[in-house]
């Protein structure tokens, strides 16, 4: 009985796209893949970088600062 529910829900739902104009996503590929885990990898090192550089920058005006050395 459940299995009848769903039987035709992703032809409705690739139906119901379809309709509203909303192309069809290309399938995905070993390069796919990849190239979306690298960005990926690029973006959060790059981050991770910039947050570090930042909690530095912060550390080091903190200890060249008159009130830390009293």
């Amino acid at each position: 009985m459940v299995a009848s529910l769903f039987a035709d829900t992703p032809t409705a739902a690739a139906g119901f796209f379809a309709a509203a104009g909303v192309p069809a996503l290309p399938p995905l590929t070993l390069g796919t893949v990849l190239a979306v885990m690298a960005t990926a990898l690029l973006v959060f090192v790059s981050v991770g970088v910039i947050y570090l550089s930042t909690v530095e920058w912060r550390d080091r005006r903190r200890r060249r600062s008159p009130a830390a050395r009293s």
